[in-house]
């Protein structure tokens, strides 16, 4: 869990003159859940980016717990991020799929599975820890690439359009056991999506960015009638 905070956030591809992120300043607290409300070119996947570590900002500092993290690499900020694209390692089960990053990094064995049981309780995959990815239907593999992102308990929790990929009728369910497994874990979590609906479900509160700026910033309560 981490406080994250952005200050004259700034970004500009060197190859254009285009602003993607124009001095954004943004305070997000420890354990919230924050969503990035904007349509395709407001440059809220981008801000992940810079958050994650995966671009570097031209101007402008991140800091988390009041450490500047704005030299840090990707692995170095202890940031997940999970992309609409939900690809899971083929020959490993939905157990493996979800311990694979924990092992890597040295937990045991039995602390991983520990972890990986109660996210998938949580996310309704308990009866599935044996499956393997083709034995799953799309919207299972999408749940299961978000718990196998949250397993790792980050500091953030970075996701990129997450019910993106999810039919209609199953959105509902997912995002409540989204909002849920992130409260129940406590992980600060910044979300970025064009659905305002899902912003309206899920959020603490709502930054609405366009053209790089955030233009509106507050509870669903308070931003549901300029939405």
């Amino acid at each position: 869990m981490a406080r994250v905070v952005l200050t004259g956030l700034t970004h500009r591809y060197p190859s254009t003159v285009t602003t993607t992120i124009d001095d954004l300043n943004l305070d997000v607290p420890n354990g919230e859940l924050l969503v990035i409300l904007g349509g395709t070119g407001s440059g809220k996947t981008t801000l992940l980016r810079l958050i994650s570590g995966m671009e570097t900002p031209t101007a402008g500092t991140i800091a988390f717990d009041g450490e500047d993290v704005t030299k840090l690499s990707a692995p170095q900020r202890h940031v997940v991020m999970a992309f609409e694209n939900y690809a899971l390692y083929p020959h490993m089960t939905v157990a493996e799929n979800m311990a694979f990053a924990l092992l890597l990094y040295g937990e045991t064995h039995e602390g991983a599975m520990e972890r990986v049981r109660a996210v998938a309780s949580r996310m309704g995959l308990q009866d599935l820890l044996d499956a393997t990815p083709d034995e799953l239907t799309g919207t299972q593999r999408h749940t299961v690439a978000m718990a196998r992102a949250a397993v790792r308990r980050p500091a953030v929790f970075l996701l990129d359009e997450p019910m993106g990929r999810l039919p209609h009728d199953t959105r509902e369910e997912t995002t409540a056991a989204l909002a849920d497994l992130q409260r129940t874990i406590g992980i600060t979590a910044i979300v970025a999506t064009r659905d305002t609906q899902l912003a309206l479900d899920i959020a603490d509160r709502i930054a609405v960015l366009e053209n790089g700026r955030i233009t509106r910033l507050g509870t669903p309560d308070e931003l549901r009638d300029f939405l």
